[in-house]
């Protein structure tokens, strides 16, 4: 599995929604799903909130036991906007992309 579709499964994980649009921005995406049956949040905002449980889903997905691992420990709210360069989706892709590499691990990749 390539990093753009575990950053989607955990963005799916995230809000309920898998986004088709690559272009999307996060905070958009949060917002639209709101009420989303899966995953609701309609009493969180996305900063910071949002944007930290966002950010232990990633942890959780790149740390895991496998060959492609990642250190995200690095993005912090403020990576994302406002103050920060995170804002569409593809924007995450290329932050966990840049992000450390962890050893591998012996376990499944997905």
């Amino acid at each position: 599995m390539t990093i753009r579709e575990r950053v989607n499964n955990v963005l799916a994980d995230w809000c309920g929604v898998a986004p088709e649009d690559q272009t999307i921005s996060l905070e958009f995406l949060w917002i639209s799903t709101r009420d989303n049956p899966q995953r609701p949040h309609s009493r969180t905002d996305f900063q910071p909130d949002g944007v930290q449980d966002l950010l232990v889903k990633l942890k959780t997905e790149f740390e895991k036991p496998g060959t492609v691992r990642k250190n995200t420990s690095r993005l912090t709210p403020g990576s994302f906007k406002p103050n920060g360069d995170i804002d569409s989706v593809n924007d995450l892709v290329r932050a966990v992309v840049d992000c450390p590499n962890l050893p591998p691990t012996p376990g499944e990749e997905l």
